[in-house]
């Protein structure tokens, strides 16, 4: 009897370990899913440098050296007066993580489909954006690529 008690044990305990590893896997599998769902650009950092010109009627303006630079250091930024914007993320990256949005927040400028700065949609000029030569009209919400060139004009 008690060699039929222990493996008894054994079988007992070899399916809750298998129960439990296929619950984990299961549960692993569909939070893999919805961070899918949920727009994961990467899951091991990236670093992307998309060329951003902005013009007010004619005028291209320089980004600022340093943007996003100090004494937090964030993912988006810029580090000369090139118009290269530095997307250097580490770890987890979303897609709104790379929204053109999210450099003009952290540079504390204004912009979407109606405003550049304090430029606003009227008799004065419209806000139009352009991708790699094409309308775009994703404005803040453009998730920025590698080597993009984006251009915003307001005429």
């Amino acid at each position: 009897m008690p060699k039929k008690n222990t493996a008894s044990i054994l079988i007992f305990g070899i399916l809750i370990i298998t129960v439990t590893v296929v619950f984990f896997w299961i549960t692993s599998a569909a939070e893999n899913e919805k961070l899918a769902s949920d727009g994961i650009v990467s899951r091991k950092g990236l670093h992307l440098h998309p060329i951003l010109n902005i013009y007010i009627k004619g005028q291209l303006q320089t980004l600022p050296i340093d943007v996003g630079l100090g004494v937090v250091h964030q993912p988006i930024h810029t580090h000369d007066a090139d118009n290269k914007v530095h997307l250097e993320f580490s770890g987890l990256v979303t897609i709104k993580d790379t929204m053109l949005g999210e450099f003009f927040r952290i540079w504390g400028k204004q912009f979407n489909s109606n405003c550049v700065f304090d430029n606003c949609n009227g008799p004065s000029g419209t806000v139009k954006m352009f991708v790699n030569g094409q309308i775009n009209n994703d404005f803040e919400n453009y998730p920025m690529k590698d080597e993009d060139k984006i251009e915003i004009r307001y005429e």
